[in-house]
């Protein structure tokens, strides 16, 4: 689309005709961002912002992006990782090894600089990154029964705020209380692994406010509950997995990300075979942490709901994302979630994102703290303990804030006593440290 230059001169008065010329500069500045946002192909496959980090998580069956199983599939996944470009991809039904798989991704879509892909496997789910992976594991503790390809995603400090975690699963197929009965432990042992990387201590420990997400094919065929659990933390074996723990790090429920089809179409399936008695379902999910994660664009990819105008656009061709070429064989469809990660302040002890006096009481529970407190107990400067300091910056953060409401939080008698208590001495709106080394 050519770009415009454009140079609006309202008069500096108070008229009815300045105000409504500020507004017609107001639109003019919203669709002048709009127009720049336009991506490359100006379809909806395209990041609504460069900086979204594209998440794609894909079942392609059993190694059919290898040309050695299928050239034909193998030809459709390359223009489909071509289109889409994600940043990292997750991939269920891989048995070939990992480097086998980076070896395809390092050829098919080469990355800038000499840079290459990097991959962790778990069973057959592989999570392959154009970002450095730590914090590798192949299985909860204790365990579900099932391994996963679970890995922090080490972004680039000047361009995110932080790292992401995902935990890329493939849980049992088909329906059957048998199977129903399976994926509830797979579900609970997650909720508990979560919990544990929430908290100081265990197997696990993420930096606060880490975002992170529970992604893949969950097969959810028969009893919603496996999927209830994962986004409300309603554990079932409280025995062996704990009590309930909603995942989030507010303590509050994961988000389900649920993409329609090319982002408006009225479909959200994600697996769909016409030759099978079974209807199309929803098997494929991406399962967040909104606390710390926005959306920009979200799709399941469906070429042959493609207009050719659009195919053209993306240089994708009408059943790449079937296992045919008359339509009626699907199997997965591609899931695309763009991330915003979100900042959280250093003050918002219970992420969510607001410093209010929700925050405070985090900070009186965990006040006294003396090694390895964290910032969802109120340690706000990252010095490992909970303590008057701590206050003194929840306090300028509320005096800082542009919402009236939350700057007149008064201190309660509690807190001016504990402050007391730790040598920290009051006076009117100012607070001295006078504590005694």
């Amino acid at each position: 689309m050519q770009k415009l230059s454009l140079l609006v001169s309202c008069p500096q008065t108070s008229t009815h005709s300045s105000v409504r010329c500020r507004l017609a500069v107001c639109l003019v500045a919203v669709l002048w961002s709009n127009d720049l946002a336009i991506a490359e192909t100006g379809t909806f496959i395209d990041r609504y912002t460069p900086s979204d980090l594209r998440v794609v998580t894909y079942n392609p069956l059993f190694d059919t992006i290898f040309s050695e199983v299928s050239p034909t599939q193998a030809a459709k996944f390359e223009r489909i990782v071509a289109a889409l470009d994600p940043d990292i991809l997750h991939l269920q039904e891989i048995t070939a090894s990992t480097r086998f798989t980076l070896q395809l991704m390092n050829t098919i879509a080469p990355l800038n600089n000499g840079n290459g892909w990097y991959a962790h496997k778990g069973r057959n789910n592989v999570t392959l990154s154009k970002y450095p992976l730590s914090m590798t594991a192949t299985n909860t503790l204790p365990s579900g029964g099932r391994d996963q390809a679970i890995s922090l995603v080490d972004l680039p400090d000047d361009q995110f705020d932080a790292d992401f975690y995902f935990m890329n699963n493939h849980y049992v197929c088909c329906g059957g209380e048998d199977n129903d009965l399976i994926r509830q432990p797979h579900s609970d042992s997650i909720v508990n692994w979560l919990r544990d990387a929430r908290t100081p201590g265990g197997f696990i420990d993420l930096p606060p406010g880490t975002p992170f997400a529970v992604v893949g094919d969950l097969n959810i065929v028969g009893a919603s509950q496996p999927l209830d659990t994962l986004v409300d933390g309603n554990i079932i074996n409280e025995a062996l997995f704990g009590s309930d723990s909603p995942p989030d790090w507010d303590g509050s429920s994961l988000t389900d990300a649920r993409p329609l089809h090319n982002g408006s179409l009225a479909d959200d399936y994600t697996w769909r075979d016409d030759n099978q008695i079974f209807d199309p379902g929803r098997l494929d999910y991406v399962i967040y942490t909104d606390t710390t994660l926005d959306v920009g664009n979200q799709f399941v990819l469906n070429t042959v709901a493609m207009s050719n105008q659009e195919r053209a656009a993306t240089g994708l061709q009408e059943f790449d994302v079937t296992l045919d070429n008359v339509g009626a064989t699907f199997d997965h469809l591609p899931v695309v979630v763009d991330f915003r990660i979100v900042a959280a302040a250093d003050e918002d002890f219970n992420f969510d994102r607001l410093v209010d006096g929700t925050d405070l009481a985090v900070w009186e529970s965990g006040f006294g703290l003396a090694s390895d407190a964290a910032r969802n107990q109120g340690d706000a400067n990252g010095d490992l303990d909970v303590d008057g300091h701590d206050f003194l910056r929840w306090q300028q953060q509320i005096a800082s804030s542009a919402s009236p409401s939350t700057a007149t939080i008064p201190e309660p008698a509690t807190v001016v006593f504990l402050l007391i208590g730790a040598g920290i001495v009051l006076t009117g709106s100012r607070c001295d440290d006078r504590r005694l080394i």
